[in-house]
């Protein structure tokens, strides 16, 4: 039998409940409404790594991330560029504000996810698109692995606190991440 999710805000004056019909995936029921919101961010994932890898602008932005000075050598107009993505970072940020209330509701948690996101990044890599969504990846399992294997015998949270260990070694033995190139140092 097939479970429906609702599709509910809370605290919302004049919201309206809808009803999301699940889907089977493998014999597991998966919620319509988080199903919805994987594909929406994975299609933003797709859409922000095609603009960094195929579009001029990207390719500019990509280039003043190098070296700003031939950057601007080379005429790109570093001050539009930074507009444009302090710009981008404001919409992809508010699709995912917006994704998550759909999914996990407002309220303090919606704020643990920015305490989670820096792990994440410094995992992946701060220059690698692909090492962030596999440090997002690292960081789940981690914490659900925490959660239900080292919670009991080490005490509740742990699974929280797991992610910033695993960010400590990180940073001990590879600070660039696990997809960040390494800048070469010229002596």
């Amino acid at each position: 039998m097939r479970g429906v999710a609702a599709v509910c805000f809370h605290g919302v004056p004049g919201a309206i409940d809808l009803p999301v019909p699940s889907v089977p995936f493998f014999g597991i029921d998966i919620a319509g409404d988080k199903l919805a919101a994987a594909l929406i961010a994975a299609l933003c994932i797709c859409v922000v790594s095609w603009f960094f890898h195929a579009s001029r602008t990207g390719i500019a932005l990509r280039a003043i991330a190098d070296d700003q000075q031939a950057a601007l050598a080379s005429g790109i107009d570093i001050r539009r560029h930074f507009a444009l993505v302090w710009a981008a970072t404001g919409v992809v940020s508010a699709i995912a504000g917006v994704l998550w209330t759909f999914v996990a509701g407002g309220g303090f948690g919606v704020a643990l996810v920015g305490l989670k996101v820096f792990p994440i990044v410094i995992i992946g890599g701060l220059d690698s698109v692909a090492g962030c969504i596999v440090g997002a990846m690292v960081i789940g399992v981690l914490e659900s692995l925490g959660t239900g294997y080292l919670d009991p015998r080490l005490g509740g949270g742990f699974g929280n606190v797991a992610c910033y260990v695993l960010l400590l070694v990180m940073l001990m033995l590879r600070p660039c991440g696990l997809f960040g190139r390494q800048r070469p140092e010229r002596v």
